[in-house]
């Protein structure tokens, strides 16, 4: 699962849409000066920061997008993580210029009607912590790395809200793919304490994509590999993971539970928007394999689609669902956020309808409960 070599300012997943970059107009990277924000640093120290694009006009929407890309959660973890995607642990490569133009970022008003006119600030992710931590540490080595994926949220906010024009718009979309998705479950609530603090009196929404991750026993068999719980347990005491507040003041000791979106969202006191497919690719093979599937590895995938429709199912208001039975992972970063279709609506549709508090014969909650695997209408079939 390897993300594309450079992308920018979203908080997107685990994996990343391949959609390579704009060129030709002038650059639009905003690194953060550390001189003055200090802690808003990638993990080996470089500054944190986002590509802005500009909207109609300040007063339009502005989508504030995590980008994913998994994360580390050990020394081992780490060192090869920056062997192999140098890219998601400093911004020293980073591209003057990017701008995103598929799914949720799309300029096509009939595709995306909500956001078409938006003030898009696309945040390259580069703390390898779901942007929750607030810690540094040191190996015997002398090797050292920076978690401080919860200073770089709040200093994109306030960059945003003072430079960037975000104080004179009422409506703000904080969302996120794969570890950009579980970035908006952990830090929803707390980029509304920061509007807050900033002055802001408009309206917040999130956008949790292909970020519910769950709590799954993997796979029986010796895959040589740490489970995505260990990785959880791990990875919070290494980051020092600020999560969700009331998520850990309800489970003490086992804070690190609120990484995994059953547990947190219904803490969230943030409208918050969920999307997952049944078959999550990352999910699926990380705790199992790839297709094709013998009978035992079927079995098991389909107990993984069972787990996904109950516990999404039990999602209540504010809060809200859209999830397919696709083998597929993060829909806002590509086309099918409007060509996966459940009875006839795409997440485009349900979450239009879903924010503005419904559409006459558009639904605002949908889970898919076709039988099969990739059952729903337009899922992807190149992922496999």
């Amino acid at each position: 699962m390897q993300p594309p070599s450079l992308v920018v300012l979203a908080v997107c997943g685990l994996l990343l849409a391949l959609c390579g970059p704009s060129h030709g107009a002038q650059d639009n990277l905003h690194l953060f000066d550390l001189s003055s924000t200090p802690d808003a640093v990638c993990n080996d120290g470089s500054p944190a920061g986002f590509y802005f694009t500009a909207g109609s006009s300040p007063s339009a929407p502005f989508l504030v997008h995590l980008q994913g890309g998994a994360w580390c959660y050990d020394e081992s973890s780490c060192a090869y993580r920056f062997q192999s995607s140098p890219q998601l642990m400093s911004s020293k490569t980073w591209p003057s210029y990017y701008v995103p133009t598929l799914g949720i970022f799309s300029r096509n008003a009939s595709l995306n009607p909500l956001l078409a006119d938006a003030n898009i600030a696309y945040a390259y992710y580069c703390t390898s912590d779901n942007w929750s931590g607030n810690a540094s540490v040191t190996y015997q080595d002398g090797t050292s790395w920076q978690f401080q994926g919860k200073a770089v949220v709040r200093t994109i906010l306030s960059t945003l809200y003072s430079k960037y024009g975000l104080a004179k718009t009422d409506q703000v979309v904080f969302s996120g793919c794969s570890a950009g998705g579980q970035g908006v479950v952990v830090n929803l609530d707390y980029a509304a304490d920061v509007l807050t603090s900033l002055g802001y009196k408009g309206q917040l929404h999130g956008v949790a994509d292909a970020g519910w991750l769950q709590n799954l026993v993997p796979y029986s068999g010796d895959r040589g590999s740490v489970s995505i719980a260990q990785q959880m347990v791990r990875g919070a005491a290494l980051w020092g993971g600020a999560v969700d507040a009331t998520c850990a003041a309800a489970n003490p000791g086992w804070e690190w539970l609120c990484y995994c979106s059953p547990f947190a969202v219904p803490h969230i006191r943030t409208p918050v928007f969920v999307q997952a497919e049944q078959y999550d690719t990352y999910q699926v093979t990380s705790n199992c394999c790839n297709p094709p599937f013998d009978a035992g590895e079927a079995a098991y995938v389909q107990s993984v689609r069972e787990a996904f429709e109950a516990s999404m199912g039990s999602v209540k208001p504010p809060a809200s669902v859209y999830s397919a039975a696709c083998f597929h992972h993060c829909s806002v970063e590509d086309n099918s956020y409007y060509e996966i279709e459940i009875e006839g609506f795409s997440m485009s549709d349900v979450f239009s309808s879903w924010y503005v508090g419904g559409q006459q014969g558009t639904p605002t909650f949908l889970i898919d409960h076709c039988r099969g695997f990739n059952c729903s209408t337009g899922c992807p079939s190149s992922s496999y």
